[in-house]
């Protein structure tokens, strides 16, 4: 059965180097495999291209190392990602020939919700997939923004994670 979020938390560093961003994801589908939640294939891709899109963001234009967090929430799941730059995320208009600048307007289409707030450290942007836990206690990830609701998510600093730090 998927672990409440007091027993959820767990956090890990990634340092300044855009090649550091494969693995960040990677470990996340790993750990959101080991809180139990059951994802398919689709769902897993989802996962593993929002996590890359918000790491990838932090990393290029902070070039600092940057903490991420995974959650279970109960009924979601979050991953957070804390930088030093104070600067909220928002989408950017790309034009038609840029090679970037679309990366918020995945994570809008494909999250049940996503944002960026201020924090102690700098900022933190994050997204949730709603989650719907079966009978047998396994949780099946939706990205459906049907699933949304109002419910305000805990925030990095509002939670204690295990932070450990990722090998370069």
């Amino acid at each position: 059965m998927p672990r409440p979020l007091g027993e959820s938390p767990y956090a890990f560093t990634v340092p300044p180097l855009t090649e550091a961003v494969p693995a960040a994801r990677e470990r996340v589908v790993h750990r959101v495999q080991r809180l139990g939640l059951a994802l398919g294939e689709e769902l897993t891709n989802d996962l593993r291209l929002l996590t890359a899109e918000v790491v990838a963001n932090s990393v290029t234009h902070t070039r600092a190392p940057c903490v991420v967090a995974v959650r279970w929430t109960g009924e979601r799941l979050r991953v957070e990602v804390t930088d030093v730059d104070p600067t909220l995320v928002r989408p950017s208009q790309a034009g038609a020939l840029d090679e970037s600048g679309r990366g918020l307007f995945l994570v809008d289409a494909l999250a049940t919700r996503w944002g960026s707030e201020p924090c102690a450290a700098g900022k933190i942007t994050w997204f949730e997939l709603a989650v719907v836990v079966s009978e047998e206690g396994t949780g099946a990830v939706t990205s459906s923004h049907a699933y949304a609701d109002a419910e305000e998510a805990m925030s990095i600093g509002s939670a204690q994670g295990q932070i450990e730090p990722q090998a370069a």
